[in-house]
């Protein structure tokens, strides 16, 4: 066969699919928002559980069942295939390191998408059959996560936005920001596929994002923010057909933020800027990370302590133990040691540069800098975490390492998303 015949072939393929696989796959993106949306509730601790847990565990049903049917292991490209299967071996041990049949700890696995145990089950996603399809369903999972963080952010505002900060107000800015809002900033990324409407639900959703990350000052958000909106201004940059005009607007936009964002910092009188000077300058995680550095032993930084696994940590006013690091790079560290870290690396990294440097369209390259955007991350935030941050990030790594999707011309490509334009 061909070149010319090999690839029809597999373009046939890539854009057809059957009325089980469009259930299967609605299915499990229905279960994933139920899931994500209801644990997202709960962080308010304003909404009754017996009503929102529930909705969780028949959101790991729907996602469990369909799993069963869109697993379909293919792999175009070897190396991805022996390390993507050392790398999931080694997340079942460290999970089977933490598993107990004590109902809290089940639940602590189950219910909690950021620290517990089903985000090592989201690399599985590789397996989905790369297709049109479920590309197109991801574009929608993450507007629909979008309105559902407006609609909680409304409804939530009394919380969001209460003058004096506590622990409550602060986690749910985190929740709601980093499990509902970012992943708008992948809609920006790719914005050439989209029509007007949904990208300006996505612009206004990263605002709102920005907004909330400067009244909590929490700087792992205004981070995330700031560094999508960065990325997705490169994107643009590159995928303009004038690019004198679209570097101008650019560059424009980018000293009115500067020097905006400048002068409200320095002279409005807002409580929540007080706040976030404060905790600008504050150094809040050196001490923990010290305690870490201190407590971690030889086979530890090899192996790591599995799931549950705790460092000697007297800083925080919660016992002397704590199961996570903010720096997240540290919390794999903790879990699966250095191997577990290195397994990861050496899958993303060349994913990046197949993504970036070897492909013909802005989707492939929309994916591999999500891959770098979401690996920076791993140092303000947490991030390996049961999201569709974190989906997006395997999903991606299939784009990446797929030569065939690679290969796709830009304007194939945007056909296929916008059929009409």
């Amino acid at each position: 066969m061909g070149k010319v015949e090999k690839y029809n072939a597999s373009l046939k393929q890539f854009l057809q699919y059957d009325r089980n696989e469009l259930i299967a796959i609605n299915v499990f993106w229905l279960g994933f928002i139920a899931y994500i949306a209801s644990s997202t509730i709960l962080s308010t601790k304003e909404m009754p559980f017996m009503l929102f847990q529930p909705l969780q565990l028949l959101g790991l049903v729907a996602i469990f069942g369909s799993s069963t049917y869109l697993i379909k292991p293919f792999f175009e490209n070897e190396y991805l295939k022996i390390f993507f299967f050392l790398f999931s071996f080694w997340a079942i041990i460290i999970l089977l390191r933490g598993v107990s049949f004590n109902k809290d700890v089940l639940k602590l696995i189950f219910l909690n998408p950021w620290f517990g145990g089903m985000f090592y089950l989201v690399p599985l996603i590789l397996l989905f059959r790369r297709s049109f399809l479920l590309y197109k369903k991801v574009f929608s999972v993450i507007l629909i996560l979008s309105v559902i963080f407006l609609l909680y952010s409304l409804m939530f505002r009394g919380i969001l936005t209460e003058v004096i900060p506590d622990d409550r107000n602060r986690s749910v800015v985190e929740y709601f920001t980093k499990s509902l809002g970012v992943t708008a900033i992948f809609i920006l990324f790719t914005h050439m596929y989209h029509s007007k409407s949904k990208n300006l639900i996505a612009i206004v959703t990263v605002l709102v994002v920005l907004v909330l990350g400067v009244i909590r000052a929490r700087r792992g958000v205004l981070f995330m923010g700031v560094l999508g909106l960065l990325f997705a201004g490169y994107l643009y940059f590159i995928s303009a057909k004038s690019k004198l005009l679209s570097g101008t607007l650019l560059v424009g936009l980018l000293l009115m933020a500067i020097i905006g964002g400048v002068y409200v910092f320095l002279n409005v009188e807002l409580e929540a800027l007080y706040f976030l000077q404060d905790r600008g300058v504050t150094d809040t995680r050196t001490g923990i990370e010290v305690y870490f550095y201190k407590d971690m032993q030889g086979l530890d930084w090899v192996i790591g302590r599995g799931m549950l696994g705790e460092y000697y940590c007297p800083t925080m006013g919660q016992g002397n133990y704590r199961g996570t690091v903010e720096t997240d790079y540290l919390n794999m560290i903790l879990k699966g040691g250095i191997l577990n870290l290195g397994l990861l690396l050496v899958i993303l990294i060349p994913a990046i540069f197949l993504g970036l440097f070897h492909s013909k369209n802005h989707f492939t390259k929309a994916y591999a800098l999500w891959i770098l955007f979401w690996l920076i991350n791993t140092h303000p935030s947490t991030v390996q975490v049961f999201t569709m941050n974190y989906f997006l990030v395997w999903i991606g790594v299939g784009v990446c390492y797929s030569s065939f999707i690679r290969s796709i011309p830009e304007e194939s490509m945007k056909s296929y998303f916008k059929p009409t334009s």
